[in-house]
């Protein structure tokens, strides 16, 4: 075979395999980019739904400690009203936590919702306060794993002297 016969049918076909090895490589580096790409957006819109669950739980929460903050000034009958619908609500929030969180978040939302319910309903076992600070700090650690926060847990002083609002 001269280089002549050899240069017109081998040399274009190795132009194809070439493009067409190209293409196959371009397609595989621009599938896995949209796939890192899409990975990350799930994540992304993972934590969000997760932060938001944790925030309308916390909201709910604070509801609750207020009604018990302030039940050592007053008690009345408007109180108690409010009272067993912000119960309602923490409960509820609670289970969207359970839904989109860790199954350790979800468990630490579910006590300090037990804590917070056996404080306000049940005036057999009252509750201290410690207890109740307790649960509050274990849920907000959790909660921060669950957002993916690094670092060293938050240290809650209560020392005496020292307002302790956490």
């Amino acid at each position: 075979m001269t280089w002549e016969a050899f240069s017109t049918t081998v040399l274009p076909l190795l132009g194809v395999l070439l493009g067409t090895g190209g293409t196959l490589l371009g397609q595989y580096l621009a599938t896995r980019v949209d796939n890192k790409r899409l990975e990350l957006d799930q994540l992304t819109t993972m934590r969000a739904e997760r932060k938001a669950a944790i925030l309308s739980f916390l909201d709910a929460a604070q509801r609750i400690e207020l009604i018990l903050d302030s039940r050592s000034v007053s008690k009345n009958q408007s109180d108690e009203i409010a009272a067993h619908e912000n119960l309602h609500k923490l409960w509820l929030a609670k289970k969207s936590v359970e839904l989109v969180c860790s199954s350790e978040l979800a468990q630490c939302a579910h006590n300090y919702t037990q804590v917070l319910h056996v404080t306000l309903r049940d005036s057999d076992r009252i509750l201290d306060s410690d207890t109740r600070r307790q649960s509050r700090y274990s849920m907000m650690e959790s909660a921060r794993k669950d957002l993916g926060i690094t670092g060293n847990p938050l240290t809650r002083d209560s020392s005496p002297g020292q307002l302790s609002n956490d």
